[in-house]
Protein backbone atom coordinates (compact mmCIF):
# COMPACT_ATOMS: atom_id res chain seq x y z
CA UNK A 1 0.00 0.00 0.00
CA UNK A 2 1.63 2.87 -1.39
CA UNK A 3 1.65 5.92 1.59
CA UNK A 4 -1.51 8.34 0.14
CA UNK A 5 -3.53 4.97 0.66
CA UNK A 6 -2.70 4.33 3.76
CA UNK A 7 -2.95 7.76 5.24
CA UNK A 8 -6.41 8.26 3.80
CA UNK A 9 -7.62 4.61 5.55
CA UNK A 10 -6.26 6.02 8.35
CA UNK A 11 -7.86 9.23 8.47
CA UNK A 12 -11.41 7.43 7.29
CA UNK A 13 -11.13 5.37 10.26
CA UNK A 14 -13.69 7.34 12.46
CA UNK A 15 -15.90 7.92 9.79
CA UNK A 16 -15.51 5.74 7.00
CA UNK A 17 -15.24 6.39 3.44
CA UNK A 18 -15.13 10.11 3.64
CA UNK A 19 -12.07 10.84 1.95
CA UNK A 20 -9.76 9.42 -0.96
CA UNK A 21 -6.21 9.38 -1.82
CA UNK A 22 -6.94 11.65 -4.54
CA UNK A 23 -8.20 14.16 -2.04
CA UNK A 24 -5.39 13.88 -0.22
CA UNK A 25 -2.81 14.24 -3.37
CA UNK A 26 -4.34 17.13 -4.60
CA UNK A 27 -4.43 18.99 -1.21
CA UNK A 28 -1.11 18.22 -0.92
CA UNK A 29 -0.42 19.29 -4.35
CA UNK A 30 -2.13 22.99 -4.37
CA UNK A 31 -0.69 23.33 -0.25
CA UNK A 32 -4.81 23.64 0.55
CA UNK A 33 -7.47 21.52 1.46
CA UNK A 34 -8.77 20.59 -1.68
CA UNK A 35 -10.91 17.69 -0.78
CA UNK A 36 -13.76 17.02 -3.29
CA UNK A 37 -16.36 17.77 -0.18
CA UNK A 38 -16.16 19.97 3.19
CA UNK A 39 -16.39 17.06 5.16
CA UNK A 40 -13.77 15.26 3.85
CA UNK A 41 -11.41 18.61 3.51
CA UNK A 42 -12.58 18.74 7.54
CA UNK A 43 -11.64 15.42 8.38
CA UNK A 44 -8.03 16.04 6.08
CA UNK A 45 -7.65 19.00 9.08
CA UNK A 46 -6.40 16.67 11.49
CA UNK A 47 -3.70 15.08 8.75
CA UNK A 48 -0.81 16.89 10.73
CA UNK A 49 -1.92 15.70 14.18
CA UNK A 50 -2.85 11.90 13.37
CA UNK A 51 0.15 11.59 11.05
CA UNK A 52 3.60 11.16 11.81
CA UNK A 53 5.70 13.83 10.15
CA UNK A 54 7.66 11.29 8.09
CA UNK A 55 4.22 9.45 6.86
CA UNK A 56 3.57 12.91 5.04
CA UNK A 57 7.09 13.63 3.79
CA UNK A 58 6.61 10.75 1.98
CA UNK A 59 3.36 10.96 0.87
CA UNK A 60 3.96 14.59 -0.68
CA UNK A 61 7.10 13.37 -2.49
CA UNK A 62 5.28 10.26 -3.48
CA UNK A 63 2.43 12.71 -5.14
CA UNK A 64 4.99 14.92 -6.60
CA UNK A 65 4.85 17.38 -4.55
CA UNK A 66 7.40 19.18 -2.16
CA UNK A 67 7.75 19.47 1.59
CA UNK A 68 7.06 23.58 1.15
CA UNK A 69 3.65 22.60 0.03
CA UNK A 70 2.63 20.36 2.49
CA UNK A 71 3.83 22.82 5.24
CA UNK A 72 1.46 25.21 3.37
CA UNK A 73 -0.90 22.31 2.92
CA UNK A 74 -0.45 22.72 7.30
CA UNK A 75 -0.65 26.40 7.90
CA UNK A 76 -4.58 26.00 5.72
CA UNK A 77 -5.52 23.23 7.99
CA UNK A 78 -4.47 25.90 10.52
CA UNK A 79 -6.41 28.77 9.16
CA UNK A 80 -10.14 26.34 8.92
CA UNK A 81 -9.12 25.92 13.11
CA UNK A 82 -7.07 22.33 13.08
CA UNK A 83 -4.82 22.22 15.86
CA UNK A 84 -1.83 22.97 16.28
CA UNK A 85 1.18 20.08 15.37
CA UNK A 86 3.97 20.58 17.44
CA UNK A 87 5.27 17.41 16.19
CA UNK A 88 5.29 18.33 12.51
CA UNK A 89 6.15 21.64 13.20
CA UNK A 90 9.70 20.30 14.93
CA UNK A 91 9.95 17.50 11.92
CA UNK A 92 10.19 20.87 9.48
CA UNK A 93 11.90 23.86 11.76
CA UNK A 94 14.95 24.46 9.34
CA UNK A 95 14.00 22.75 6.29
CA UNK A 96 11.94 25.17 4.55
Amino acid sequence: MNATALIANHMNAPFGELLCAQDLADSLRVGRLSAKSGQASAALGYLFVETDPRLIASCAFEVGTSLANASLLYLDTLDHQAPRSPQWEQAVAGQL
